[in-house]
């Protein structure tokens, strides 16, 4: 997968951006609802947060694609 920073930056790496992103707005609009912040709010305010950051730092970088390989070696050819 070719990371956001690349000349041609892969469709995955692009829905990883957004994906993230939209995790972070959910998050901003779970705070500013809430009146004040509860222990569960916390909670999902630090297990949002991490996933979003690995997100928007898998789609700048790229995740390595396996090598392609032959599924079958054939014998004598």
């Amino acid at each position: 997968m070719n990371g956001l920073v690349s000349s041609t930056p892969s469709q995955s790496a692009i829905r990883l951006t957004v994906s993230g992103f939209l995790l972070l707005v959910v998050q901003s609009g779970l705070l500013l609802m809430s009146p004040s912040l509860g222990p569960d709010a916390g909670m999902l305010i630090w297990t949002l947060t991490p996933l979003a950051l690995f997100a928007f730092v898998a789609a700048l970088i790229g995740i390595p694609e396996p090598p392609e390989g032959h599924w079958r070696h054939r014998h004598g050819r």
